[in-house]
C-alpha cells in the first residue's frame, strides 16, 4: 500500500505520541482524565502563587491600613542603602503579621532574608511560613507556606549550621507538609528528627520536641516519658529554661496518670504550679486540677 506523505508524516506523529505515552506509563504518570480546559476536581484551578496570596491580602484591607502600606511602599522604594530598606520590609513583614496574615509576612520577611543573607533573618522566614501554615485553612496555602518555610529553613542551615532549631523545624515542618500533600512522605520528616536525635541525644530541644510528638501527635505517653525524663535529668546539670521544664512537668503528670502513680502525679503537680508562678491564671487551673486530682483518687 503506498502512502502520500502527508499520510506518513500523521502516522509517524501517532506512533510518536503513542511512544510517549507509553513511557509515561512506565514512569508511573498517567493521561489526565480531564479535557483541555477543564480542571480536575482535586486540583485548585490555578496554581497558588505567593502574589496571588498577597493581591488577595490587600483586597481585603480597609482603607487605612491600605494607605499605611502605600506609605511603607513608598518609603522602602526610597532607600538609599541595603540596611534602610532591609529596616523597611522589616516593618511592613510586622504590619502583615500584625493584621493576621503571616503567609504575606513571611513573604516579606523572606525579602529581608535576601537582601541581608544571614541565618538569622532566613530562620525567621521559616518560622514566619511556618505560623502561615498553622494559620491558613486552605491546603493550597498551606502546602505554599510549608515549602517555603523549608526552603528558607534550608538557607538558614547552610549560614548557621550549628543552630539546630533550624534543623528541628525543617524536621517538623515536613512532617506537617506531609498531612496536606500526598506527595511527602511522613517518613522524611520522621528521619530528619531520628537523626538529629542520634547526633545530639543528650540535647534539650531534641529530646523534647519528640517528646512533644509522641505525646500529641500519636498519643504515645509511654514512649514520651523517658524523653521528658531525660530534659528533667539534663536540667540537674545545666541550665534549662522554666517554660521548658514547665512543659515537660505537665506532660509528665498525664505520663503518670496512666501508670496510676499518684505520688508522681502529685510531685509533677507540684512542680507545674511552682514554674506557673509568673502565669497566675495557669497556676490557678493547675492548683485546681490537683485538688480535684486528689479529690478522685
Amino acid at each position: 500500500m503506498n502512502l502520500s506523505k502527508l499520510q506518513l508524516g500523521v502516522l509517524t506523529s501517532a506512533l510518536v505520541l503513542l511512544l510517549g505515552l507509553v513511557v509515561l506509563g512506565q514512569k508511573g504518570y498517567t493521561v489526565p482524565a480531564t479535557k483541555k480546559g477543564e480542571t480536575s476536581e482535586e486540583e485548585p484551578k490555578e496554581l497558588l502563587t505567593e502574589e496571588i496570596v498577597l493581591a488577595e491580602a490587600r483586597n481585603s484591607l480597609d482603607s487605612m491600613q491600605t494607605v499605611w502600606l502605600a506609605d511603607l511602599d513608598k518609603e522602602k522604594a526610597q532607600a538609599t542603602t541595603t540596611t534602610k530598606e532591609a529596616e523597611v520590609l522589616k516593618l511592613i513583614s510586622r504590619t502583615w503579621f500584625e493584621y493576621g496574615n503571616y503567609i504575606v509576612s513571611g513573604y516579606y520577611a523572606r525579602k529581608v532574608a535576601e537582601l541581608l543573607d544571614n541565618g538569622k533573618a532566613w530562620g525567621i522566614a521559616g518560622t514566619t511560613y511556618g505560623m502561615g501554615f498553622k494559620s491558613s485553612t486552605k491546603n493550597d496555602e498551606k502546602i505554599l507556606a510549608a515549602r517555603q518555610a523549608i526552603a528558607a529553613l534550608q538557607k538558614a542551615q547552610v549560614l548557621e549550621p550549628d543552630t539546630l532549631q533550624h534543623a528541628l523545624n525543617e524536621g517538623l515542618m515536613y512532617l506537617e507538609l506531609s498531612a496536606v500533600d500526598a506527595t511527602v512522605m511522613p517518613m522524611k520528616g520522621v528521619r530528619m528528627l531520628q537523626d538529629l536525635d542520634k547526633t545530639y541525644p543528650d540535647n534539650v530541644m531534641v529530646n523534647m520536641t519528640l517528646a512533644r510528638l509522641s505525646a500529641t501527635r500519636s498519643g504515645d505517653l509511654e514512649k514520651a516519658k523517658p524523653r521528658l525524663e531525660k530534659v528533667l535529668t539534663i536540667a540537674e546539670k545545666k541550665p534549662v529554661s522554666d517554660e521548658i521544664l514547665l512543659e515537660a512537668h505537665y506532660f509528665l503528670i498525664d505520663c503518670y496518670k496512666a501508670e496510676k502513680n499518684k505520688e508522681k502525679v502529685l510531685f509533677h503537680y507540684d512542680n507545674t504550679i511552682r514554674l506557673s508562678a509568673s502565669k497566675p491564671s495557669m497556676q490557678e487551673q493547675m492548683i485546681r486540677a490537683k485538688q480535684n486530682y486528689i479529690n478522685n483518687n
